[in-house]
């Protein structure tokens, strides 16, 4: 309290502005303390929902090439990868120039005119201006890429995965004979009984779907570890596996599924080319405590058919 020469109280003149007391200031800190601390979910939440919303948008668009692919390729679906017969072949024109076993996604998009590679490599023996080998180039585009795991641009370990089994699974059954011995490719669209229910493309976790959440790994470009997340992305398994005479995305044995990156859902691309949003129990996967997928889950949305059954070789 200030008093002036008289002894009276002196008062603050007219726009003389009082000073903030330390407690007041303290209070004031505290307070936007914890708004922030409140506001921070809401726009981390935000920001996820919008990662997803572009994530579905960018399928949309991929979906168009996988209906533009079939109607220029008499009604057969685009294969999951090319197979390997050696280190030359076999390759496929995509925009920018040949490339060595591209994916789905590379042949779906040439389609509408989104360049996949900046430099595409004929040859797996051929690296190209990033150092990359020609069989595990890194995608140049964002819309090949899910925003929520941007880093994920490896053509192999790669954030969106194919219904390889079902619609194009171009791995030979007779690798050192027959080069066209397809376990299950070309499939044709008639063949699908309710193209708005067949999963085609979808976010994929890749192999680390077969491991506890402890033992996951982050993602790693080129690196072949099943643990990481990413490995073998390309390739999407479905919820039911036939463990003796099916398919599984990895040769050793591991499989992978869908991945609830987007707040706990996956953004799935169906065969009619729209895309939503799933839970993995929603699409059939049996999801263990542990976080491990299983293999006895559900094919109603994968099958061509409806019909719960694993694929397995005729």
């Amino acid at each position: 309290m200030q008093r002036d020469k008289q002894g009276n109280i002196a008062h603050p003149r007219h726009g003389q502005a009082m000073g903030f007391t330390l407690i007041e200031l303290l209070v004031v800190i505290s307070i936007i303390a914890v708004v922030t601390a409140l506001l921070l979910p809401s726009l981390a939440g935000a920001r996820q929902q919008g990662r997803a919303t572009v994530c579905l948008a960018d399928l949309r668009t991929l979906g168009q090439g996988l209906v533009m692919y079939s109607t220029q390729h008499r009604d057969q679906f685009v294969p999951g990868r090319l197979p390997k017969l050696d280190d030359d072949n076999w390759r496929a024109l995509v925009l920018g120039g040949w490339k060595y076993r591209p994916t789905f996604l590379a042949m779906m998009g040439t389609n509408v005119a989104i360049p996949p590679f900046d430099d595409p490599m004929s040859s797996k023996g051929l690296t190209d201006r990033f150092g990359e080998p020609g069989d595990r180039q890194n995608y140049a585009s964002k819309v090949y890429v899910c925003p929520s795991v941007a880093h994920w641009t490896d053509e192999r370990n790669g954030s969106y995965g194919y219904n390889y089994q079902f619609l194009g699974n171009s791995r030979l059954r007779d690798p050192s004979g027959d080069p066209n011995s397809f376990k299950n490719w070309p499939v044709t669209t008639s063949q699908i009984l309710s193209p708005s229910t067949t999963v085609a493309v979808g976010d994929c976790m890749g192999t680390t779907a077969a491991f506890p959440r402890h033992q996951r790994m982050p993602y790693m470009n080129n690196s072949r570890d099943p643990r990481a997340f990413g490995n073998e992305g390309f390739n999407l398994d479905p919820p039911r596996l036939d463990l003796i005479n099916g398919e599984i995305a990895d040769r050793d044995g591991y499989r992978s599924a869908a991945d609830d990156r987007h707040l706990g859902r996956c953004n799935i691309l169906w065969v009619d080319a729209h895309a939503t949003s799933m839970t993995l129990e929603q699409l059939g996967y049996q999801v263990g405590p542990d976080g491990v997928i299983g293999t006895n889950g559900n094919n109603g949305l994968w099958s061509l058919t409806g019909r719960d059954e694993a694929w397995s070789q005729p």
